[in-house]
C-alpha cells in the first residue's frame, strides 16, 4: 500500500504508547467467581463443567443474537435469508417539494477556515458535522438546506436532485453550480419554495421531511477532456448500521458480524456502492483509503458511532475488486494504514491490501449468489445433527495443506478450482470420508502453514477468491466427502499493518505482553476478555460454516488458550483473578463457540488440538463441548515405540498399551499429522524404524501402523503423502511426491466407544505384539486385531478368542496387493479355532503372523445369520435388476488404512 500526501508514517512499536482503559470487559460468571477459592486450574475445570456454569452460559448466549435476526440457513435450503442490515428500497415518484438556490452563499453558511484546515490535514473528528446536507436558518422562517461537498481534485461541481426523489430543482431539475471555497470544498444553500398540490409548504420548524437526495456532476483537475462524472456525496447519507446489531457486537454476541463490519457492496437511497465499517474505539479519526481516492487519507473521513467505537462510511460507485484500507490517526499523534479485519478478500502476499469482494453473498440477490448444488448433503448433515449421529458416522480424515498438495509447472500454485477435480478423485480413490484443510484463512507467511493468520474472514488469496473456494467445497460435497477446516482463534501475526496495535493501542490483543504475546511463536494473543474481540472470533467461525458450508472446525492450539502460563516461565505470566493459571475468558469463549456451532449448524463436527490432560474437552454438557480431541499422546507414544530398535522394544511396550488408562475419558481423533513430518523430523516412513532399517521393513511397519491406527478407538487422520508412503519429509514450498506410491486406503465403520474395545493380549512385550477386540452390535460382528511390530514372522502363534468356529481374515497387511510378501493367511481365508484356550479365553486361533504385519479377523457368523444375509442379498439384487451390478457397499475391498475402526 501507499498513500498520497499527507504521508502516512509507520505504526507505533508495541511499546510506543500506553493503552487507554476503554474496554468493555467480559464478566466472569458468578458461579466461578463465588465458588472458586483455590488458585488452581483443576478447580477451575471442575467449575466450568458444572451445571450452574452451563446454565449461565446458555443464558448469556440466548440473550444475544438469534437466527431470526440475521442470515441463517432456512430449513431444507442452502440459501441465505435476507441480510441483517437492510435499507428501504428507493421507489421513484413525483416530487413533493421544489427548491431553488440562493444567488450566493450567506456568510454564516460558509465552512470555517479551522474546519477546512482540519479536513485538509485528515484530522477532522466530525466530518458529518460540517459536510453533507444540513438544515440552515436564514432568518425568514422558510425551509433551507445547506449542502457542502468535499470532492478530491475537483475543478468544478454542479448539483441536481436525484430524479424521482421527493425534491426537485425548480428549473426542471437542471443542475446548478456549487460555490467553491478553497481546495476540494463546494457549497450552496437551497430554499424550499414550493410544495406539490395538497402538501403544505414546510418551514424551518418542519420535521419528519423526506431526505434531500442529490447527486454531484464533477469535472476534475488535469482532465483536459472536460468529462463530467455523476456521483453521490458520501456525506449525504445517514447512519448506516443499526443500534441493535452494534449492541450485539459490543456485548460479544454478534455472530453475524461478517454482515455488519467490513466492506460490503450495498444499495442506499438509489445509490450503489460500498458500506465500510471498522471497529477502532481509541482512534481520534479514521479515513477509508483505496484505489478510487489514490490512498489519500484526506478524501473520505469516516463517521464515528461513539457508543460502539465503530467508524462507518458509504461511498457510491466503489466497485468490487478495488483495494482499500483504513488510515487511522492514533491518540499519540501518529498516522498509519491498517487492513480491514473483516475483509473477505486480500491481495496476494507479500502485498496486504484489503479488497472489496464481489463474492459477498450476504447482500446479493439470490440469483447473483454462488450456485451451491450440495443441497442433499446439507439436508442429510442437518438430519444427522438433529438425531445426534454425527459422532457415530464412519470417519477417516485426510489432512491437506492445499498450497503444497499439488503444484503446477515451475512449482506454481494450483488454485481452488484447478485442484478441485484432482483432489476429489484422489480422496474418492482412497475412500477417505473427510478432508481436513490446514488453515485457509489469509496469512502473510507461507512458512507458517496458515497458522499465523491475519484475515480470519478471507480465504487464502494465492489460491483464488471466495467463490473459487466455494466451488471446491461444493465439488467435494457432491461426491459425499466432508470438509473440515483448521481454525485459529488463539493468536495472530505481529505485522504492523495487521491487527496489532490496531488503533494505536492494544485492541485485539491483551495490553500486557505477559498476556498478549507468544514469545516462542512470535505472535500476539487475542484478548478473550474483550467482548468485541469475542464477537470477532465467534463471527469468524460462524462465517466459515455459513458462507462456505464447512462441515467441521478443528481448533488449533487449544492448550495455549486454556492456560495463562502456557509456554511461559516464572514471572512471564499473570494469574487470573482467583490466582490460578486457567484463562477463564478463553474457556467461556470455547464453550460458547461450541454451543453456537452445534445450535446453529446441526451436524457440524468440532475438534480440539489440546495437548494437556485437561478433563472434559469433549463433554457436551459441562465441559468445553467439542465432539473430539486430537490424541497427541497416542501419536507420540506410538511413533516413539516404532523408532525404538527392535531388541529394545520390549522395554517400550507400555507405549502401545498406556492409552487404555485414559481412552474412556474423551472422544478421539488419532492423528498422524503434519507436525510429525516436518522441521527435521523426517517422513512417516522414516519413523517406521531406526537407523539402518531396510526400506521394505519400513513399508511393512507403516502398513502395520495404519492397521493399528484404524483398529483402536478413535477416528484416524493421516497427513497428505502418508497414503503413498512418501519418503521425503514434507515442505510447504513443494508438492507431494506423487510418483512414489499408489492409493491404498479404505474406510470402515466408526466406533470410538471404550466399552467396544477389549484387550486380548497386551502384555506380550518380548514379542512386540498386541491383540485386541473391537465390538459392534451382535457378537458375530466382533473384529480381532493383531499387530506385530517385530521383524519376526511367527508361525502357528496362539491367540485367544471368545468365540469358536471359523474366523474370516478381512485384512493381512502383508498381502501382495499392499506390496507385501504374502506371509500369513490370505485375505478372505477362514481360520478354525481350537478348544485349547489361551490367557483366559475359551478358544484359540493358531495363526501365521507376518513380520511388521497387521491382521484383521471377523468372528464366526452363525449358519442361520449367514443364510438370512444371503437371502437378503438375493432379494436386493432382484430388486435392483440384473443390469445394475455396481454401487454395493461403501466399506469395501481395496486399501490398507482408513476410517475408524
Amino acid at each position: 500500500m501507499s498513500t498520497a500526501d499527507p504521508a502516512t508514517p509507520n505504526p507505533p512499536s508495541v511499546n510506543g504508547s500506553k493503552p487507554l482503559d476503554t474496554q468493555t470487559p467480559q464478566t466472569v460468571p458468578a458461579a466461578v467467581a463465588d465458588v472458586i477459592k483455590e488458585a488452581d486450574s483443576e478447580k477451575v475445570q471442575e467449575l466450568v463443567r458444572s451445571a450452574e456454569y452451563k446454565k449461565h452460559l446458555d443464558h448469556e448466549c440466548k440473550s444475544g443474537y438469534t437466527p431470526s435476526e440475521g442470515p441463517h440457513e432456512a430449513e431444507g435450503s442452502n440459501e441465505l435469508d435476507a441480510a441483517p442490515v437492510t435499507y428501504p428500497e428507493f421507489v421513484p415518484g413525483e416530487p413533493s417539494y421544489f427548491v431553488e438556490t440562493l444567488d450566493s452563499v450567506p456568510g454564516g453558511a460558509h465552512i470555517s477556515d479551522h474546519d477546512l484546515h482540519l479536513l485538509h490535514k485528515a484530522h477532522h473528528q466530525d466530518p458529518f458535522g460540517v459536510l453533507g446536507c444540513h438544515p440552515y436558518d436564514h432568518g425568514d422562517g422558510a425551509k433551507y438546506f445547506l449542502v457542502r461537498a468535499w470532492i478530491k481534485d475537483a475543478r468544478d461541481a454542479r448539483l441536481r436532485c436525484v430524479p424521482g426523489s421527493a425534491y426537485q430543482l425548480v428549473n426542471d431539475n437542471e443542475p446548478v453550480w456549487l460555490h467553491r471555497k478553497g481546495e476540494w470544498m463546494f457549497q450552496m444553500v437551497f430554499k424550499v419554495v414550493r410544495a406539490a398540490e395538497g402538501k403544505p409548504l414546510p418551514t424551518k420548524d418542519s420535521h419528519d421531511l423526506p431526505p434531500f437526495l442529490y447527486e454531484l456532476i464533477v469535472r476534475y483537475e488535469g482532465d483536459g477532456s472536460n468529462t463530467e462524472f455523476v456521483k453521490r456525496d458520501a456525506y449525504s447519507f445517514g447512519c448506516l448500521l443499526p443500534d441493535f446489531d452494534l449492541n450485539l457486537f459490543r456485548s460479544g454476541s454478534c455472530w453475524h458480524v461478517d454482515c455488519l463490519l467490513g466492506g460490503h457492496v450495498v444499495e442506499v437511497d438509489a445509490a450503489k456502492g460500498v458500506r465500510f465499517a471498522v471497529w477502532a474505539p481509541n482512534a481520534v479519526f479514521v479515513s477509508v483509503v483505496g484505489d478510487w481516492n489514490q490512498w489519500d487519507g484526506r478524501a473520505h473521513p469516516m463517521r464515528k458511532r461513539h457508543d460502539y467505537g465503530v467508524w462507518e462510511l458509504f461511498i457510491a460507485d466503489v466497485a468490487p475488486g478495488m483495494k482499500y484500507g483504513y488510515r487511522i490517526h492514533g491518540q499519540n499523534g501518529m498516522d498509519f494504514v491498517k487492513i480491514d479485519p473483516y475483509a473477505q478478500e486480500f491481495e496476494n502476499p507479500p502485498a496486504y491490501a484489503s479488497i472489496v469482494s464481489g463474492c459477498d453473498d450476504a447482500y446479493k440477490k439470490p440469483a447473483d449468489r454462488f450456485k451451491w448444488t450440495d443441497q442433499e448433503w446439507m439436508r442429510a448433515r442437518r438430519e444427522d445433527g438433529k438425531m445426534d449421529v454425527i459422532r457415530r458416522r464412519p470417519m477417516s480424515i485426510y489432512e491437506v495443506h492445499l498450497p503444497s498438495w499439488m503444484r503446477g509447472d515451475n512449482n506454481s500454485y494450483l488454485g481452488y478450482r484447478e485442484v478441485a477435480h484432482r483432489l476429489v478423485n484422489h480422496v474418492k480413490a482412497c475412500n477417505f470420508t473427510h478432508i481436513e484443510f490446514m488453515p485457509l484463512a489469509q496469512h502473510p507467511f507461507e512458512g507458517s502453514w496458515g497458522y499465523q493468520t491475519v484475515g480470519l474472514y478471507a480465504p487464502y488469496s494465492r489460491l483464488g477468491n471466495p467463490d473459487d473456494l466455494k466451488y471446491l467445497i461444493n465439488e467435494l460435497h457432491k461426491e459425499g466427502i466432508g470438509v473440515f477446516l483448521d481454525f485459529v482463534p488463539g493468536h495472530f501475526v505481529k505485522d504492523d499493518w495487521g491487527l496489532v496495535y490496531y488503533d494505536g493501542v492494544p485492541l485485539y490483543e491483551y495490553a500486557d505482553p505477559k498476556e498478549g504475546e507468544h514469545l516462542e511463536w512470535g505472535t500476539m494473543v487475542f484478548n478473550f476478555r474483550r467482548s468485541e474481540v469475542r464477537s470477532f472470533l465467534l463471527g469468524a467461525a460462524y462465517h466459515w460454516l455459513r458462507r462456505y458450508h464447512i462441515d467441521g472446525l478443528r481448533i488449533d492450539a487449544v492448550s495455549s488458550m486454556l492456560y495463562k502460563n502456557h509456554m511461559r516461565g516464572p514471572g512471564q505470566w499473570i494469574a487470573n483473578e482467583h490466582g490460578g493459571d486457567a484463562n477463564l475468558q478463553a474457556i467461556s469463549l470455547l464453550q460458547e463457540m461450541n454451543w453456537v456451532v452445534h445450535k446453529e449448524f446441526p451436524g457440524v463436527f468440532t475438534m480440539a488440538e489440546e495437548s494437556t490432560s485437561w478433563q472434559g474437552v469433549t463433554n457436551q454438557d459441562t465441559g468445553l463441548g467439542f465432539d473430539a480431541k486430537w490424541d497427541l499422546g497416542w501419536m507420540n507414544d506410538t511413533l516413539e515405540y516404532l523408532t525404538t530398535p527392535g531388541p529394545m522394544r520390549g522395554g517400550a511396550h507400555s507405549k502401545l498399551t498406556f492409552r487404555g488408562l485414559y481412552v474412556a475419558h474423551e472422544k478421539w481423533v488419532l492423528p498422524l499429522s503434519h507436525d510429525e513430518v516436518v522441521s527435521g523430523k523426517g517422513s512417516l516412513l522414516d519413523k517406521c524404524g531406526f537407523q539402518g532399517t531396510p526400506f521394505e521393513e519400513r513399508l511393512k511397519t507403516l502398513r502395520t501402523l495404519y492397521g493399528f491406527q484404524v483398529g483402536v478407538p478413535g477416528r484416524p487422520l493421516i497427513f497428505m503423502g502418508g497414503e503413498i508412503a512418501q519418503g521425503r519429509e514434507w515442505k510447504e514450498s513443494r508438492s507431494v511426491d506423487w510418483h512414489e506410491g499408489e492409493e491404498d486406503s479404505r474406510k470402515k465403520t466408526c466406533d470410538d466407544e471404550s466399552w467396544n474395545f477389549q484387550w486380548v493380549d497386551c502384555d506380550n512385550a518380548s514379542d512386540n505384539l498386541i491383540a485386541f477386540l473391537r465390538k459392534y452390535g451382535e457378537w458375530y460382528n466382533d473384529i480381532l486385531v493383531i499387530c506385530n511390530f517385530s521383524g519376526n514372522t511367527y508361525y502357528r502363534y496362539p491367540i485367544g478368542c471368545p468365540h469358536g468356529g471359523e474366523w474370516e481374515v478381512l485384512l493381512n497387511s502383508d498381502d501382495w496387493r499392499y506390496g507385501g510378501a504374502m506371509n500369513g493367511p490370505g485375505n478372505l481365508s477362514r481360520i478354525h479355532t481350537t478348544q485349547g484356550g489361551r490367557i483366559g479365553w475359551p478358544y484359540c486361533l493358531w495363526l501365521d503372523i507376518p513380520a511388521f504385519g497387521c491382521l484383521y479377523l471377523k468372528a464366526p457368523t452363525p449358519p442361520e445369520v449367514r443364510e438370512k444375509q444371503e437371502q437378503q442379498q438375493k432379494e436386493k439384487k432382484a430388486a435392483e435388476g440384473e443390469g445394475d451390478k455396481g454401487g454395493s457397499s461403501a466399506a469395501v475391498t481395496n486399501g490398507e488404512s482408513g476410517s475408524s475402526e
